[in-house]
């Protein structure tokens, strides 16, 4: 049941990324469904083994702040707003703790990385798809495409999957099974970023920085040949992407300095600073979990997650969602160098991209804080394999160990066991 639940979270993940591609009646969407499954599963597996991975210190700030979420609802401006969003809170704590339970190896954490990837790939394909056809996105006359979901969030995601495609294109080995993986590694680089720029996003040309220091400060771990081919397949890939981006998109991405100089950042600027009224009328407490998007209150999100948390929770939602980072940052600091540094980038890609989306309730966004802490707490060897403790199955914390393989990184093994 255990090996069935980790293979159930995968396609979990491989769904994060195009969550609101597919729907399904009654359930929303075909990520919460395959989520419903997961967790049942897992639960069951964990009942008859009686025992569920030692909560970390990630876990109780993410519980103190989940609860006072449930608190907000004794002030808040929106009662059935609030409710919603408190139950996806509830989703999403159970969510972590499923992965914080199930990938107990480094091998496990390299699979969830790479189904992220293959998800994004999605994106990238919906997106080229709109763009060969020619359907625009919505809302705007300026020939932005966009596969599934909101333009910014698909640039967000995709961007995150650089730092990763390219750690996980460097850390295989040289066997021939992993060739494959290894290419569509490569790929996704040029590939994403073509996607990310036919969404005509702002937002991208801050938040790939990260991603391009990233790849080049690791660079070394190829051999010179390799190097040098890479450098040319991606210089070879821009050159011939360039010309089949619309003129229209460069110039859109040229007013990104103008955006900036006028405040306006895409009429957010307006959005924000209702937000903060809302925030000096309710400093201390907020104006209740979810409320902002009521439409007896400002009828849309924030589009700033800081400001999102700060407005809806107060003050003491807001400390306690920094304190869930600020730990989240100590423990991908405190890892083997190489994982530091992916760790690093991938949340420095995250804050530039959130700055300007209301993401602190995405999957994507806790699946990236989880694995980061899941990460600084690795054991190579399979732990919690032994009998149930007692014939009741009552379930039990078993310890995890902090040590680590310094070489593992290097092999991304693809067997069923975690």
């Amino acid at each position: 049941m255990r090996k069935l639940a980790f293979i159930l979270s995968l396609f979990l993940i491989f769904t994060i990324p195009w969550e609101d591609a597919v729907s399904i009646v009654g359930v929303s969407s075909v990520t919460r469904y395959i989520g419903i499954v997961t967790s049942a599963v897992w639960l069951v597996s964990a009942l008859f083994r009686g025992k569920v991975r030692r909560p970390h210190i990630f876990h109780l700030f993410v519980l103190l702040f989940i609860l006072w979420n449930v608190t907000s609802l004794f002030w808040t401006l929106a009662v059935d707003e609030s409710i919603q969003q408190i139950n996806t809170w509830v989703q999403l704590f159970i969510f972590i703790y499923i992965i914080w339970d199930l990938y107990v190896t480094l091998k496990a954490v390299n699979k969830a990385l790479q189904v992220y990837v293959l998800g994004c790939y999605v994106l990238i394909f919906t997106t080229v798809i709109n763009f060969a056809l020619g359907h625009e996105i919505g809302l705007y006359s300026e020939g932005r495409f966009a596969g599934v979901g909101n333009a910014v969030e698909l640039a967000l995601i995709l961007t995150l999957g650089l730092p990763i495609a390219w750690h996980l294109a460097t850390s295989l080995d040289t066997q021939n099974k992993y060739k494959i993986l290894r290419l569509l590694n490569f790929a996704y680089i040029p590939a994403a970023l073509f996607a990310t720029l036919l969404t005509g996003t702002r937002m991208a040309l801050f938040a790939v920085i990260p991603a391009f220091v990233y790849i080049l400060g690791t660079s070394n771990r190829l051999k010179p040949i390799l190097r040098l081919s890479s450098l040319v397949f991606f210089v070879g890939a821009m050159f011939w992407l360039e010309p089949l981006t619309p003129r229209s998109i460069i110039e859109r991405l040229g007013t990104t300095g103008t955006s900036i100089i006028t405040g306006d950042f895409g009429g957010r600027v307006n959005l924000w600073l209702q937000s903060l009224s809302f925030f000096y009328n309710h400093p201390l407490f907020g104006i209740g979990s979810g409320a902002l998007t009521s439409n007896s209150v400002m009828g849309a999100m924030a589009h700033n997650t800081f400001l999102s948390v700060l407005t809806e929770v107060g003050l003491i939602g807001f400390i306690l969602f920094m304190c869930i980072l600020v730990v989240t940052l100590q423990q991908a600091i405190k890892q083997e160098k190489a994982y530091a540094l992916l760790w690093t980038t991938i949340l420095a890609i995250w804050t530039i991209g959130v700055f300007t989306l209301t993401w602190e309730y995405r999957k994507a966004t806790w699946l990236i804080l989880i694995l980061v802490v899941v990460g600084a707490n690795l054991n190579n060897r399979h732990i919690g394999q032994g009998t149930i403790p007692n014939s009741q199955h009552s379930l039990k914390y078993y310890p995890d160990s902090t040590s680590i393989n310094q070489k593992a990184h290097k092999i991304l093994p693809f067997s069923l066991k975690t």
